[in-house]
């Protein structure tokens, strides 16, 4: 997952993404800079707020990239 994650931050130009989480619980990663990866989680930061969500990684279910809006 560390890997994946690590790829997904990392296009060039960036995709946005979205993480899901075994609560069924989802996260909209808009822009790279509001990730950040450790060894064993992801700190997701909410865009315009103080707010942190830390995700296991074997709380995550999926990554999926987001379509643009038409």
């Amino acid at each position: 997952m560390l890997e994946l994650l690590n790829e997904m931050l990392s296009r060039e130009p960036f995709q946005p993404f979205r993480i899901r989480t075994t609560d069924c619980s989802q996260y909209d990663v808009l822009n790279p800079n509001l990730v950040a990866l450790a060894q064993s989680l992801v700190v997701y930061c909410y865009p315009r707020s103080d707010r942190i969500a830390p995700l296991r990684f074997n709380q995550i279910v999926a990554v999926e990239t987001l379509q643009a809006a038409a």
